[in-house]
């Protein structure tokens, strides 16, 4: 009589196979439940690094415009009037003295001074309508670029019309990190913000994250996997936040120091420019009619003229789009020469 014991067997593989069903429903319902919270804890992650990228760059945009935006002052007065007053003297003299080394053959029949005159200039075309209506594209170029030894001549004044453009151009865009600063989309290299986030923090894709969508209850295990996936790119992600967040750091700290030390060497610089009118009005414009105290004021004037246009000659950024090393230098002189100043 085996035949009745089939139902019983049939129901106890049922009972087995319902309690298999149950086990693996909660068992996928709690990989969901899990993938779910892997995947909303990586997105906070992702939001709050864009957030501090976000952050440290508009900070790192608003100091490179600041410098730009006092180097163009500068060049569009104390530096212009220093200019139009320095070239009037005739048969100038100026002694070799320590310091220095371009002090050496300055007048206004050198190359230096010429620069100088052609960056004064090219301020002066793009301020037409005020330094205010100048577009943050020239003064990040300004901030981050030499504007007097090879000037940006064709960059930002047109040939013709001397009008700002609206844009980088040329090499500017070629700079992808100043591109994603905020000086537009580069012409030429295609990287834009992801370029400018290789260069700073090594990311070659951008902090785009393949993190949430549809989950699917047939595909929990994978949904997992796919979660722990996205924490971990989240939690890289994270870290090069960070590493990018050093590099503006660095930058937005350099521009600052520069700013300042112009601003504080421009005070300087001011009264120096004063003396010289006061002398051409009082002396004339011979050398030789001056005596050896004004000699030695107008020489004062123009080591003041030549410390800044140092600064103004060094770019802050390196082509490729991290900070130049060389303006730690230009920094760290041009301190000093202010230092000296304070004690006469």
């Amino acid at each position: 009589m085996p035949l009745p014991l089939l139902p019983a067997i049939a129901a106890g593989i049922a009972a087995a196979t319902a309690a298999t069903g149950v086990k693996k429903g909660l068992d996928a319902k709690r990989d969901m439940d899990q993938a779910k919270s892997l995947n909303a804890t990586s997105q906070d992650i992702a939001k709050e690094a864009e957030k501090f990228i976000l952050m440290a760059k508009e900070n790192t945009n608003q100091a490179i415009q600041e410098l730009g935006q006092e180097k163009i002052r500068i060049l569009t007065t104390s530096i212009n009037d220093f200019v139009l007053n320095f070239e009037k003297i005739k048969n100038i003299n100026l002694k070799s003295s320590e310091g220095i080394d371009e002090l050496k053959h300055f007048n206004p029949s050198s190359e230096s001074f010429k620069e100088l005159k052609q960056a004064s200039f090219e301020a002066k075309q793009i301020t037409v309508n005020g330094l205010a209506a100048v577009g943050s594209g020239a003064l990040l170029a300004y901030g981050t670029y030499s504007v007097v030894m090879g000037g940006l001549g064709g960059l930002l004044v047109t040939a013709t019309t001397g009008t700002a453009l609206t844009s980088l151009t040329g090499v500017a865009a070629t700079n992808a990190t100043l591109a994603w600063l905020g000086g537009g989309a580069l012409s030429a290299g295609g990287l834009g913000m992801a370029g400018g986030m290789a260069v700073l923090g090594g990311i070659v894709a951008g902090p785009a994250l393949a993190i949430g969508g549809a989950i699917f209850a047939s595909q929990a295990k994978t949904a997992l996997n796919d979660a722990y996936g996205n924490y971990d790119k989240a939690k890289v992600f994270k870290k090069q936040a960070r590493n990018i967040g050093i590099a503006l750091k660095g930058i937005f700290t350099r521009a600052t120091q520069l700013t300042q030390l112009l601003q504080q060497l421009d005070v300087h610089f001011v009264k120096q420019v004063k003396d010289l009118e006061a002398i051409i009005k009082a002396r004339g414009v011979n050398w030789q009619d001056y005596s050896e105290a004004q000699q030695k004021e107008i020489y004062k004037c123009v080591q003041l003229a030549q410390t800044i246009k140092v600064i103004l000659d060094s770019p802050l950024l390196k082509q490729e789009g991290d900070l130049d090393e060389a303006s730690e230098k230009v920094l760290e002189d041009g301190s000093r020469y202010l230092q000296m100043l304070s004690k006469v």
